[in-house]
């Protein structure tokens, strides 16, 4: 069994919002983050996620609890499962306290790997030559960590010094394996540490100074490194990205570090050839524009019209930079042209018109019939947008295929309601319940003698909702539902006395007397009683 200390350490140690984030889109709303919910048909957004309380609820199917519930729900995971998946993304040991599972223990394979490349680097004459010739300082190898990774058996060596077994080595990327045994997964490459949005070291890039084919390689898939979801240089630009609520997207390691070296500190770079969904929940986390800086070589261009795409149908703004002239960020910052790069990136063109201006030009419509088909290939697009946004690029359609705007349509017939996203009812729960009632027991929760008050003054029948009422004065935990649908709602007014307190519930009770009046076979006797209690609640207490 995995010991309490761990577990509780583990939870002090994660951040709800990056677990929640890492599967699924987050955007800010206030002090909380909403997201739509994986656990039931949702169309809008009904989960709620505090990262101050640590826990997510959902408003409509009553999902919820901590990081660890998450992780549970989503990976359909054991507790202890989930708990030991958590500690591997956060870097964390565990210790168990049954001798049935030895500690497992956290010998940092990666980090000690990384060191040793560092030490190798400068001790490679050729490999800092050729960083120089791109322009590569020392202070910028030292601030990226740059290193060096020999042949296999040095890697394989140190590994066997430091005790780290061949199956922990392949468990994180270290090495790989084949029929004739274990081998490093870099081997005489200069090496580029790879972090995660958390900042832990996951895995590795290696660029080839010789003739290998294969230009750039990233570590292996392993159960810390996924290179589909992870941005690098993310760890050292999300300051400025939140600051200036927007990121520049690049094609590799050099680019990313070249645009820092320009002062162009939101940019990170992509571990592949294109965004993947598995990015979305990263940029998701506030209203950030994204420009997309890739080459203009068919692939670059490529990749840019497959990420404009993803980037429009999630609702993410921004632009397309593509460099011509055969020319990198990398290489316009090692020639001196910062300016230029700077000047570029305040341009672009934007990703809808990016992607419908590239959709046509791959198709080169001629006939009546081409045409015809790639107005169909557009619309395909433009249909999964809002109205208003497909709608405005209907000049351009008009223009690119010689058509009258007229002619055609680039969104559904949606009602007007339909045609706006509006955030689902269930997260404001003023709109369905009754908010004087929420705010009496969201201040009952968090004042411990409130609730004691309206206990011995007023009663449970005053509630319309008793199971919200029967949890706070039960002092239920952050796994009852009605307590995690409190404590979310930061709308409700906190009372600062007693006074505001009964000030607050008069009306309530009044409410529930008169309606008890109007609606109940009651004897004389009662309703004589019903009326006393309306009178004294009117008056003065």
């Amino acid at each position: 069994m995995i010991s309490k200390n761990s577990i509780e350490n583990l939870k002090n140690i994660v951040d709800i919002v990056d677990v929640v984030g890492s599967y699924i889109p987050l955007k800010k709303s206030g002090a909380n983050f909403v997201c739509v919910c994986p656990f039931h048909n949702d169309k809008h957004p009904s989960m709620s996620v505090s990262p101050s309380k640590g826990i997510y609820h959902c408003f409509s199917c009553k999902a919820g609890g901590d990081a660890i519930k998450f992780v549970m729900e989503y990976e359909k995971l054991g507790y202890a499962e989930a708990i030991e998946k958590l500690a591997s993304i956060y870097n964390v040991s565990l210790e168990y306290t049954s001798s049935k599972n030895e500690p497992k223990v956290n010998k940092k394979i990666l980090e000690n790997l990384n060191l040793h490349y560092k030490t190798l680097l400068y001790k490679n004459p050729e490999a800092i030559n050729y960083l120089k010739s791109r322009s590569i300082s020392d202070a910028i190898i030292e601030k990226w960590e740059l290193g060096w990774a020999a042949g296999s058996q040095n890697t394989l060596n140190l590994l066997q010094n430091e005790g780290i077994e061949p199956k922990e080595a392949l468990e994180v990327g270290a090495i790989k394996q084949n029929e004739s045994g274990y081998y490093a997964s870099f081997i005489n490459r200069i090496t580029f540490p790879i972090y995660n949005h958390l900042g832990n070291l996951v895995g590795f890039g290696g660029r080839t100074i010789s003739d290998n084919p294969a230009k750039y390689i990233n570590s292996p898939q392993s159960q810390i490194f996924d290179k589909s979801k992870i941005f690098y240089g993310y760890d050292k630009a999300k300051n400025e990205i939140y600051r200036s609520q927007s990121v520049v997207i690049c094609e590799g390691y050099m680019d990313c570090i070249m645009l820092h070296a320009a002062g162009i500190n939101n940019a990170v770079a992509v571990l592949g050839t294109a965004l993947t969904q598995k990015h979305i929940p990263l940029i998701k986390r506030g209203d950030i524009k994204v420009t997309l800086s890739f080459d203009s070589d068919a692939a670059g261009v490529n990749a840019a019209f497959k990420s404009a795409r993803l980037l429009m149908e999630h609702q993410i703004d921004g632009k397309v930079v593509l460099i011509s002239g055969g020319k990198d960020p990398a290489e316009l910052v090692a020639s001196g042209k910062e300016m230029e790069l700077k000047e570029l990136l305040s341009g672009g063109i934007e990703l809808g018109e990016f992607y419908i201006t590239q959709l046509v030009k791959n198709l080169n419509p001629k006939t009546p019939l081409e045409i015809s088909k790639a107005l169909k290939a557009i619309q395909e697009f433009s249909f999964n947008l809002d109205p208003i946004v497909a709608n405005s690029y209907k000049a351009l359609v008009s223009t690119l295929l010689g058509i009258e705007i007229s002619s055609f349509k680039l969104s559904k017939n949606v009602s007007v309601s339909k045609s706006i996203n509006i955030p689902n009812k269930a997260l404001n729960l003023g709109e369905k319940r009754d908010i004087a009632e929420l705010s009496i027991l969201k201040n009952m929760l968090i004042n411990p003698e409130y609730c004691q008050i309206v206990k011995q003054y007023y009663g449970i029948e005053i509630f319309k909702d008793k199971a919200a009422y029967r949890a706070v004065v039960g002092s239920q935990s952050q796994d009852n539902e009605h307590i995690r649908e409190l404590e979310l709602q930061d709308n409700l007014e906190e009372y600062r006395s007693v006074n505001e307190l009964h000030n607050a519930i008069r009306p309530l009770a009044v409410g529930y007397y008169e309606r008890l009046l109007k609606s109940a076979k009651l004897t004389l006797e009662e309703i004589i009683e019903c009326k006393k209690r309306i009178s004294i609640l009117k008056g003065k207490r």
